[in-house]
């Protein structure tokens, strides 16, 4: 038998798998699904923006929800509308249609990440959390990086409608799982009943957190480059580069797998030189990645592997930087982590829908646009790490939260 922590870690990585595979594994396919809707490059975007405005709507649902009658319930309703999601994508003859069902989508992958993370932080605390959060990020990047290549793989061999038939595998096994094994983690001692008024007034409360907005931006923004030019190689390397589609996947398993390595180095490195020295080392790798993308988009635009190279820099900081402020924003309200997880959910796809539409609006076949976003993101991202580490120095955490100040 399973220990409650292994159990919970493994419903938990159940949960997120679906959610998290359902933004990669058809990523291979954007050019033939471009053919076959007979639509543009920046119109097979919405497929992945839209995705996650579902997800941006569903979390503020979910987590206060979640808060009142627990996190089973909800996440069965996710996980069904996750799935009738993946049906319509399956069957899907128009674009519009197709589009429908990714915001269904959305909408179920929105419950997969909320009342997840809420769970892995019901079933634990603090820095046991850190490590939990470590040990899934250790697992996830696996099935990422897995991801595309199998989307590359289904999609040469039986259709882009392969990938979606996956999806829809993958979210029926996880609903199945659930329902049978999964047991409440919510104390009823802990649940509220549904009050709009204190409903609103937690929100207000999160909102007004500047701790909370800070960490909060340093997350998403790190997550929408990462995924912005995770998304846009899959058809600027392909239909403006010349890369076979057989080996797009490996590209972009490049990423995924620094992401992985990075984590995996997390846990020993902080063991040996602390929480501050591995943030302030990620910091600087995101600025070293970031530069050598401007670098490289200015001396040789269409060179795809010094793209990527500089590219698995920045998410090998990203990975570090992420691992640790994330937790961070998740305690700063122990009380009300349903709400917490699901603003932080929301403002995270929220933000990265913003980021992919935007470098949308202004793709020119090129790699400019891209690059600039997320030259952007590195400059801002470095400034709001600054202030808010320097606001932390000397100073005695509270609500729950880690000291984790540079120093």
């Amino acid at each position: 038998m399973f220990s409650k922590d292994a159990k919970y870690l493994i419903l938990v990585t159940i949960i997120f798998i679906a959610a998290c595979i359902e933004t990669d594994i058809y990523l291979p396919a954007f050019a033939d699904m471009m053919t076959y809707f007979s639509i543009s490059e920046e119109v097979i975007q919405s497929l992945l923006t839209w995705n996650f405005v579902g997800i941006c709507v569903s979390g503020p649902i979910y987590g206060p929800l979640s808060d009142s009658i627990g996190r089973k319930k909800p996440l069965m309703i996710a996980l069904g509308l996750f799935l009738a999601g993946s049906l319509i994508t399956i069957f899907a003859m128009n674009f519009n249609v197709m589009l429908f069902g990714r915001i269904l989508q959305g909408l179920g992958s929105g419950g997969c990440f909320t009342l997840g993370t809420a769970i892995l932080f019901d079933v634990f605390q603090e820095k046991r959390a850190i490590e939990a959060m470590n040990k899934l990020n250790g697992i996830i990047p696996f099935i990422m990086a897995a991801a595309p290549m199998l989307g590359g793989y289904l999609n040469y061999m039986y259709g882009f409608r392969s990938n979606f038939v996956a999806i829809a595998v993958v979210v029926l096994a996880s609903l199945l799982i659930c329902l049978c094994y999964f047991e409440e983690t919510l104390e009823k001692a802990k649940m509220a009943p549904f009050n709009m008024k204190n409903v609103l007034r937690d929100f207000k409360i999160v909102l007004c957190s500047i701790p909370f907005w800070q960490t909060t931006m340093i997350t998403s923004l790190l997550f929408a480059g990462y995924l912005a030019f995770l998304s846009w190689i899959s058809v600027l390397f392909v239909v403006e580069f010349g890369i076979s589609k057989t080996i797009l996947p490996f590209f972009q398993g490049g990423l995924l797998g620094s992401w992985l390595i990075a984590n995996q180095m997390t846990n020993p490195i902080i063991n040996r030189w602390g929480i501050p020295k591995i943030k302030m080392i990620g910091t600087i790798l995101l600025v070293i990645g970031g530069l050598g993308l401007v670098i490289t988009a200015l001396i040789l635009p269409t060179h795809p592997y010094l793209l990527t190279s500089c590219m698995m820099v920045y998410t090998f900081g990203c990975n570090w930087t992420f691992s640790l402020y994330f937790p961070e924003a998740m305690e700063i309200f122990p009380d009300i982590k349903g709400i917490t997880a699901s603003l932080l959910t929301s403002m995270r796809l929220f933000i990265t829908a913003a980021v992919i539409g935007t470098v949308s609006m202004f793709y020119n076949s090129t790699i400019y646009p891209i690059v600039i976003a997320i030259a952007g993101i590195v400059v801002f991202t470095t400034l709001i790490i600054i202030c808010y580490e320097r606001k932390r120095i000397g100073s005695k955490p509270t609500n729950g939260t880690i000291s984790t100040s540079f120093h």
